[in-house]
């Protein structure tokens, strides 16, 4: 028997009574906008805790040992970040300086709430090429101004409310950053994650005056956050990379872009409740699934035991509904999984534009969610199906 017939029993069943069907694709639907927000959210975390390093030019990248993850505010000396500057292969190593314990901003407008609110500065040399972030680049000459900083325009609104489309209103806000004057001269997209509620961008000369209590002694330009390698173009990464290890101080690690995203995905994903919490959401989504597709199906299959009892009696066999209860559910996951997917998408928007996360629609992920709605849609079909298979042809009329 071809997994079709000529005859589309399954589709016939499943739109045989209307109201049934919305209801099973209002359920389905419910169970995949559950699944979505989960896998959504996960991925949210992921790529808005590692935008940041996308966003530098770097290939190779200098970080504490004791540095966990990038909210973990653990330093290193500026000199080994000059120490790789001086090895073979490498072209040119940068410091970037970021800091929230001490960063608080304050909004001073007349009818704001002139609470001060933490947000991640990030400090770095005009002329150091460390951002391909666009935002940043096209205004690197605003940054050279004294008490002169780039805001993030996805920053938390509820927390900065400034008026982020109107540069020039911008400029003119009252703020202090640290219990200082600050100016914001500009904005940029990057994005907040978990730790960080919003970003600053600013020379690092004003770094240093905004935050001197970095180091207890001496200049807090004198310890770096993250130092940036660029490697030169015929030299071999990999083989850069395991040289500056071997002469770097055993304090830093030395990683590659790919190995740096691994270890800030890691961090979340295996040494916090995130990836477990997800799991166990995703996995409610699919039982949910589950419940309300066998409903369905054992619906479906009640309703049309003398059908099914006349097949019996005309000899088809185990194999035939079992393939006829396959193709129901399958047509029954894809029927629930377009408007839930729709759903997913617009949620996701709101979400993005609310929170500041790097929540979107991937590929993956429809994909993910797709094979987990055929799976629990097929799965409830065996368990419906089995009352029918056990009964015998005479006792079903």
């Amino acid at each position: 028997m071809p997994l079709f017939n000529r005859t589309p029993l399954a589709w016939k069943n499943l739109t045989n009574d209307w109201r049934r069907l919305a209801v099973a694709v209002a359920g389905i639907g419910f169970a995949v906008i559950l699944m979505f927000t989960q896998v959504g959210f996960q991925n949210a975390l992921f790529d808005s805790q590692v935008k940041i390093i996308d966003d530098l030019q770097g290939d190779i990248f200098l970080v504490s040992r004791a540095k966990y993850t990038l909210a973990a505010e653990k330093r290193f000396p500026l000199e080994l970040v000059d120490q790789a500057a001086s090895c073979p292969g490498v072209s040119g190593a940068y410091p970037l300086y970021t800091e929230l314990t001490l960063s608080r901003l304050k909004n001073l407008s007349p009818g704001s709430s002139g609470k001060a609110y933490p947000i991640r500065s990030l400090g770095f040399h005009v002329s150091d090429p460390i951002f391909n972030t666009p935002g940043i680049t096209s205004q690197l000459s605003k940054l050279m101004l004294p008490h002169a900083a780039l805001i993030d325009v996805r920053s938390k609104r509820e927390n900065f409310d400034f008026p982020f489309d109107d540069e020039r209103a911008l400029s003119a806000v009252s703020a202090e950053l640290a219990d200082q004057r600050i100016s914001l001269v500009g904005t940029f997209q990057l994005g907040t994650d978990f730790a960080h509620d919003g970003n600053l961008a600013m020379s690092a000369e004003n770094f240093a005056a905004y935050f001197p209590q970095r180091v207890r002694v001496g200049d807090p330009l004198s310890v770096v956050d993250v130092g940036i390698v660029h490697v030169n173009k015929d030299a071999n990464l990999n083989e850069v990379r395991d040289l500056l290890d071997s002469i770097i101080d055993d304090s830093v690690f030395v990683l590659t872009r790919q190995q740096f995203r691994n270890q800030e995905i890691s961090f979340w994903d295996e040494s916090t409740p995130i990836g477990i919490i997800f799991t166990a959401g995703k996995i409610i989504g699919f039982i949910v699934g589950m419940v309300i597709c066998y409903q369905v199906i054992y619906s479906d299959i009640a309703d049309h035991m003398p059908e099914f009892a006349t097949l019996k009696a005309m000899g088809y066999n185990t194999m035939y509904f079992l393939r006829l209860i396959v193709v129901e559910s399958v047509l029954l996951s894809f029927v629930g999984y377009v408007p839930g997917w729709m759903a997913s998408a617009g949620l996701y928007s709101v979400l993005a534009d609310a929170t500041g996360l790097q929540l979107h629609m991937t590929l993956g992920a429809m994909l993910l969610v797709l094979i987990l709605t055929i799976g629990m849609c097929i799965a409830s079909g065996m368990l419906a199906v089995r009352k029918l298979l056990a009964a015998d042809p005479a006792n079903l009329f």
